[in-house]
């Protein structure tokens, strides 16, 4: 099981990675969607995701990422009201837009799931 992301009220860093089974080369956008757990309200409604294109520092170590890896990575930029609230658990989706009327959510099973702990 992989560890559950975990930001505090307020923050909006870091940014939520994802990391894709497939390349998002030919990818027109990415986008993300987020719900409580508890009451399945809908709190962040397909917002625009980034897909990793550059140098980043994971985990203290500069690494290069790109849409064509086959494994890219696409990074959710929390907005301003994101994580006003504590949720002891969400649900989350990415929607890749690939060309012609074609949309695919991911993870295909299950969600991605995150916390919005106290903070003081």
């Amino acid at each position: 099981m992989s560890k559950i992301f975990t930001i505090r009220v307020g923050d909006r860093l870091p940014a939520l990675a994802y990391r894709f089974p497939f390349s998002l080369a030919t990818a027109l956008g990415v986008t993300f969607s987020a719900r409580d757990a508890d009451s399945g309200l809908l709190f962040i409604d397909r917002q625009p995701a980034v897909i990793a294109n550059g140098t980043y520092i994971i985990d203290g170590v500069s690494t290069l990422l790109s849409p064509s890896d086959a494994n890219a990575v696409a990074f959710y930029p929390w907005a301003s009201g994101d994580t006003a609230a504590v949720r002891k658990g969400a649900q989350a989706l990415f929607h890749v837009n690939w060309p012609g009327p074609l949309q695919e959510s991911v993870p295909s099973e299950g969600y991605e799931r995150f916390v919005i702990s106290e903070n003081f």
